[in-house]
């Protein structure tokens, strides 16, 4: 209970402070995420990943759903010092492969069967404009994996633009005056899995309704 609190803790601090720093980065424009239906069921969040921004764009989107989410993180980033330790403040799950990714997949089961909410980027990494010439890249099957066993809806949340305000390779975001920023923009959609689809099938369809959601169609 006491690691709940600290988790929940540390994600409204984020939550709070991202907003300030949006100031002078990018104007963010998220839709409305309508999940009462699904009180108590767990939901998963699966988000196209373009920048170290999508994380703080993240956290504002969740306080205005009114979520605590678990986010899957990169592994080797818990053993930066403190990073890390901001990783575990806020109730991020390091993915791996091998038996860390056993063990973490065992964790987001739970969790989602206990009805909490887990947040992935199922590209599994940022994922350069050159190594996406499809306008997504593609996806691993852990997010179709986590929903096939309890038949878990998925909330897609298709990001734009966080590569215009922090581009990949830069050490931070790139700053602008209030009224000349970037927009990011964040689209959703709920997917209501079937109970009996596999893992498969249900990855196929969270790459479908992402890319809709970019505007990408099949023949860009």
């Amino acid at each position: 209970m006491r690691g709940v609190r600290a988790h929940r803790a540390a994600l409204a601090i984020c939550s709070t402070l991202a907003p300030i720093a949006f100031l002078v980065i990018a104007r963010v424009d998220i839709d409305e995420a309508n999940l009462e239906s699904f009180k108590g069921r767990g939901v998963i969040i699966a988000s196209n990943h373009r920048s170290l921004l999508d994380f703080f764009v993240g956290a504002v989107a969740f306080r205005r759903w009114g979520m605590y989410p678990r986010t899957f993180v990169r592994g080797d980033f818990f053993d930066r010092p403190l990073l890390g330790r901001a990783l575990r403040l806020v109730g991020a799950i390091p993915a791996g492969h091998g038996r860390s990714a056993v063990v973490a997949l065992k964790r987001a089961h739970q969790i989602l069967h206990d009805g909490g909410v887990i947040t992935i980027a199922p590209e599994g990494r940022i994922v350069p404009l050159s190594q996406r010439p499809s306008g997504l890249g593609e996806l691993e099957r852990g997010v179709g994996i986590m929903s096939a066993r309890y038949a878990t809806p998925i909330l897609l949340a298709a990001i734009k633009n966080t590569d215009q305000a922090w581009p990949l390779g830069r050490r931070t975001p790139m700053l602008h005056l209030p009224w000349n920023r970037p927009t990011i923009t964040v689209a959703t959609r709920l997917l209501d899995v079937q109970v009996g689809m596999t893992s498969t099938e249900i990855t196929a369809k969270v790459a479908q309704g992402l890319s809709s959601l970019l505007g990408i169609t099949p023949d860009s």
